[in-house]
């Protein structure tokens, strides 16, 4: 597979951990890894208010919220 180049932009390298570093060390799933990624740029991706990646924070919560809801129910 041919390696992409631009997977770490200059947002996620202001750290000595990356998301991916963060992810991979918790053992996080996709909804847990997306709110690390999201919290790491907020504010920091260039055209995009930090509110919009608060708010893509807030539906994953969200998901991981309802997926434990439903976990309880069964």
């Amino acid at each position: 597979m041919e390696k992409v180049e631009n997977i770490k932009p200059n947002y996620y390298n202001n750290s000595q951990l990356s998301p991916f570093d963060v992810i991979d060390d918790w053992e996080l799933d996709f909804y847990s890894g997306s709110i690390v990624k999201y919290l790491k740029r907020a504010g920091k991706k260039p055209g995009e208010e930090k509110l919009k990646d608060l708010a893509k924070i807030r539906t994953y919560v969200d998901k991981l919220i309802e997926l434990e809801q439903n976990k309880n129910h069964r």
